[in-house]
């Protein structure tokens, strides 16, 4: 999976070239408005599973955590007309972080960048990354420290994928939704714990994945899946509302 999903012209901030840039937050995710998946970090597990549902994809070293925001590519079923993210809806860590990103250098160190192509950025409304004197405002600080615990985040939560996978817990899945209005939509190419597997763990296992907070997230995930329904449902009514004003 791409990690810089939504970003289309990412640059480095620079103090000098960016001494007077200011974020005008427009206040809605447009940005985000055909993204039908994003990263997820495994500490997010618990209030995400109250909306989405949380699926592996990927493949050898790249599998990964997702919240499933649509069911089709180009589809996030979580953004209203207005732009706004669908109320009580919880908002994935990857999309607050916009149109910010940190990149990690050959150093092991990281750049702060920013989406040059998000249409927030002028010189006169909104939050300044920079003080008069070329040092960071408070607001840059306050997205520094964000970014930086969800890096050490999404650093935990490739260990806890790692870990799944040494416990053999991850398998292929495909998923039929069906509407009682008679609809049916089959849902691919994704992974999940499997609950047959993961209850046959032994003691040492499950004190393994206990101890390393893992265990609540494999819970938070199995009972997530129950919100392909939901989403389902989400899908129906857009197609349904698409085909009435066409």
């Amino acid at each position: 999976m791409p990690t810089l999903l939504l970003y289309k012209e990412i640059k480095a901030l620079n103090r000098d070239e960016h001494k007077l840039l200011k974020l005008k937050a427009g206040g809605d995710s447009y940005f985000a408005s055909e993204t039908h998946l994003v990263p997820l970090a495994g500490l997010e597990f618990f209030q995400a599973a109250r909306s989405y549902p949380i699926v592996f994809v990927g493949e050898g070293d790249s599998v990964s955590p997702i919240a499933l925001l649509g069911l089709e590519q180009g589809d996030n079923s979580y953004v209203q007309d207005d732009g706004q993210w669908h109320a009580n809806a919880y908002v994935p860590a990857f999309i607050r972080r916009y149109p910010f990103v940190l990149a990690q250098g050959e150093d092991d160190g990281f750049t702060v960048c920013i989406d040059a192509g998000y249409s927030g950025w002028n010189e006169t409304q909104g939050q300044a990354l920079f003080k008069d004197d070329g040092s960071n405002s408070d607001y840059l600080n306050e997205m520094i420290q964000f970014m930086q615990g969800f890096t050490a985040e999404m650093q935990r939560t490739r260990d806890f994928v790692e870990t799944l996978k040494t416990l053999d817990l991850l398998v292929a899945r495909t998923l039929k939704l069906t509407h009682i209005s008679g609809e049916s939509f089959v849902l691919r190419d994704f992974m999940a714990v499997d609950e047959e597997r993961f209850l046959k763990l032994d003691d040492d296992q499950v004190l393994r994945l206990n101890r390393k907070g893992y265990l609540g997230w494999v819970y938070a995930h199995l009972m997530s899946l129950g919100n392909a329904n939901q989403l389902f449902e989400r899908y129906l009514v857009a197609h349904q509302q698409a085909a009435a004003t066409h």
